[in-house]
Formats: structure tokens, sequence, C-alpha cells
């Protein structure tokens, strides 16, 4: 996990992707909690915010504060301030849905450090979706997840269009142009 990393597309709130990313969902009205710590007092970590966006991508799941700036977001700031947050999906694990009686729809899962994240130690990821739209978010993080998982690669951001057969045989050479290339309804050819 990496906070105060991320980079802004110049005059949008939307990150910049990665190398072969490509973004799947985002959605705004989120609230954001990262705890750490083993419950002593003293010992946790907590960084919270109101409202921004979260997205999910084939890489990794990204959240922006409402407030973030182009300038903001991989800036230095001050202990404890959060301007952007993002962790690859092969650092998160134990991915869940929460739906309380009360209260907006969650997505939870553990954050494992990564290498240069500026965050050490595991942490606890809670998205909480105001709005709505969390139950479609946390499908598609566990779903890249798992794929990852499955296969040790992360997927590519475009796949290739399948090749349709329309089951019409044709042989021999092409028609030259101006000739259709079907024959005519019942046309016999010579025996």
């Amino acid at each position: 996990m990496a906070l105060n990393a991320v980079m802004l597309e110049e005059g949008t709130r939307h990150p910049v992707p990665l190398p072969n990313e490509n973004f799947l969902y985002h959605c705004s009205g989120v609230r954001f909690e990262l705890k750490s710590g083993d419950g002593f007092p003293g010992d946790a970590v907590a960084l919270r915010d109101a409202s921004g966006t979260a997205f999910v991508s084939n890489q990794r799941v990204v959240y922006l504060p409402a407030t973030t700036t182009h300038a903001s977001s991989t800036a230095s700031s001050p202990r404890g301030a959060l301007n952007s947050y993002s962790v690859p999906h092969t650092s998160l694990k134990e991915l869940k849905f929460v739906q309380p009686l009360f209260g907006a729809n969650r997505f939870e899962a553990l954050a494992l450090p990564v290498a240069g994240g500026s965050f050490a130690g595991c942490a606890t990821l809670v998205l909480a979706f105001k709005d709505g739209g969390g139950f479609d978010f946390a499908t598609i993080a566990r779903k890249m997840g798992e794929q990852i998982q499955a296969t040790g690669v992360v997927p590519p951001h475009e796949e290739d269009l399948p090749v349709y057969d329309d089951g019409c045989a044709r042989p021999g050479p092409p028609s030259p142009p101006g000739y259709p290339a079907d024959p005519p309804p019942g046309y016999q050819p010579p025996a």
C-alpha cells in the first residue's frame, strides 16, 4: 500500500493509469478508513477521510479524497494527512463485503505492506459506500484478486476479441471486386 503516491491526470480527478492498467469501476461518496496496530494504546495508526472517490482497476485499488488536487496527490504532507491511497490486488487479503443493518455498505480487506509504500505493517482497509455502488466495487475487486491469485499474472488491460466464424465455407480464391461472394439462390454448380 502506498500513501500519497497516486499521480492524477492533469485537469481531472482520475489517477494516471500504470502501464497495462485499465480502471474498471469508480464510485464517489466513499468514506475511507485505514487502521493498523495491535489494539494497544499508542500502537495504533488510523487514517480517515469523510468523502472521496474509490477506483478499482485490473492492478490496484485507489482512493482519492474529495479535496485532492493534481499538486497535492503526491506531495509530502504533514503526518496523518491523506492525499491519496493505493494498494495492489496482490497485497489485499481477506476481502469481504459487509452489509450492516444500519449504515453504509462496506468493503473491508487486510492490506499488506509493499516495498517503498510509506506504510509499514498490515492495516485494515475499510471503504464505506454512502451513495451506493459498494457491491459492484467489492465484486470487481474480489474477482481481480482471485484471478491474479489463481494465475499469478495481472490480467491484461484489454483482452483480444474472439474470432468469429460466420459458418460459411468459401473454397477457392476470394471473389473479385464487384462480384458477390456467395452464389445466387438456387444455383447448382455443373456436375
